[in-house]
């Protein structure tokens, strides 16, 4: 029933795109494949939030009749396309042959690492997976949870998209099961990395894109949450899926495809964690920065593509930002009002532990191996690409990224060497494929594999 399960949310996501005709926009059967799993484990979860309003229970019919529905009606629509293709030589080089198993070998850690042993990390179990075990018992999300039984436990401000995902797993296993419904997390690990692979091999050869992959692949930070059932990885896939179809985009106007699945993907970003929201106004203003820098702001195309950024991410996130309005659900850690010049100057103080923390997560191999110095040395002999192209809005994200953060800690509420201590090595691998992704458009005309 697990791969059932799995089944049904690639199925629910490739649904979707075939909706938007995501086919005729070029992208591979595999980036289609990578692409349908997260955003069926995410529209899979927005469905059971839906049911909180419409009174419905679930259960395995409940949840697959709306996709099976779909997919009657886009069986009736012209979904053909042409695909875009990859060049590949016939003779794989050993170095490859090499990367493959470095690769297949983390990805197998991981798959152990997760299955070894049930959920049982803190935030895993005290955040996530007790709501996802209160909706499995109660067959939805009680009537009463928002406004009374929410307050028992800790955060209940964080959206719910991967308890209610573990929810739906529960759902087709007819039970608990804290081992099996980790297999969420690392097929995110497995998602992050295809789309890594196959976004570099559009501008490089194979080897060159196993080289990156396994870069990321064997980064001890990231590869840990691949098994520990916290919603950091998933929220790095949905932000690294939509940064890479947002930069396809920009390339290319005529896809207009990619722009509504970078849409949607910035939405679900949101809907995973409340750090996701950063990275719908991150992408809005790439949207906004290229909208300035490569049409002068007089392209109205541009701003309509704006607008409908911003009206897929407004949709995605509206049942569940009614549901914190109309119930007195508020942030416990984060105030939104403290963001005014006056109330920064009197954090100012904070800047220093946060650079102080900073560096020492740019400087620890023990969880990043060298990637950060060597990412800092490769932006400084690359200066002159740094703004050319496309690159220039990947490194405005990946700013706007690091800048947001330092934000987040400056209205934060809580005492900030203890907030620093917990999050930012967590916060750091939000955005690590991005900055993979970077370094291999940097290094392109470098590296010759």
């Amino acid at each position: 029933m697990l791969v059932i399960a799995l089944l049904t949310a690639v199925f629910a996501g490739w649904n979707i795109l075939r909706l938007v005709s995501f086919k005729r926009a070029g992208a591979l059967p595999a980036e289609e494949l990578l692409t349908a799993y997260g955003l069926g484990i995410g529209a899979i979860s927005l469905q059971m939030l839906l049911f909180y309003f419409l009174n419905v229970r679930y259960t395995i019919l409940t949840i697959t009749v709306p996709w099976i529905a779909l997919f009657i009606l886009n069986m009736r629509s012209n979904g053909t396309g042409v695909r875009d293709r990859l060049k590949d030589g016939e003779n794989r080089p050993v170095i490859e042959k090499l990367l493959v198993l470095g690769i297949s070998l983390e990805v197998a850690y991981a798959f152990f690492r997760a299955l070894i042993k049930p959920i049982e990390s803190y935030d895993a179990v005290a955040i996530y997976a007790i709501k996802a075990k209160i909706f499995y018992l109660a067959q939805s999300i009680p009537s009463d949870y928002f406004t009374r039984i929410s307050a028992l436990y800790p955060h209940p401000d964080y959206p719910l998209c991967i308890p209610l995902a573990e929810t739906f797993i529960y759902t087709f296993l007819g039970s608990f099961n804290d081992q099996l419904v980790k297999m969420i997390f690392p097929l995110f690990f497995v998602g992050i990395l295809g789309m890594l692979y196959f976004a570099v091999r559009r501008f490089a050869s194979r080897a060159y894109a196993l080289l990156f992959t396994f870069l990321l692949a064997s980064i001890p930070q990231f590869n840990s949450y691949a098994a520990n059932a916290y919603q950091d990885l998933p929220l790095a896939y949905y932000y690294f899926v939509s940064a890479i179809f947002l930069f396809r985009w920009m390339e290319d106007r005529s896809r207009s495809q990619y722009l509504v699945v970078s849409a949607v993907m910035a939405g679900l970003a949101g809907w995973t964690k409340n750090e996701g929201m950063m990275y719908c106004v991150v992408n809005t203003a790439v949207i906004f920065a290229f909208a300035l820098l490569d049409t002068g702001g007089r392209s109205w195309k541009t701003v309509r593509s704006l607008a409908v950024y911003l009206s897929i991410i407004f949709v995605i996130m509206l049942p569940w930002t009614w549901i914190k309005k109309t119930s007195g659900i508020v942030n416990g850690e984060i105030e939104l009002a403290n963001l005014n010049p006056s109330n920064m100057l009197k954090q100012i103080y904070k800047i220093v532990p946060i650079f102080y923390e900073f560096q020492k997560q740019f400087f620890g191999p023990k969880k990043w191996n060298i990637l950060f110095p060597a990412a800092a040395f490769i932006m400084i002999l690359n200066y002159k690409k740094l703004f050319q192209g496309t690159g220039k809005y990947i490194f405005i994200s990946l700013a706007l990224s690091v800048a947001g953060y330092c934000v987040f800690y400056m209205i934060s509420l809580v005492e900030i060497n203890y907030f620093l201590s917990k999050t930012w090595s967590r916060f750091l691998i939000h955005f690590l494929p991005v900055l993979v992704y970077y370094l291999a458009t940097l290094l392109k005309e470098d590296v010759k594999l």
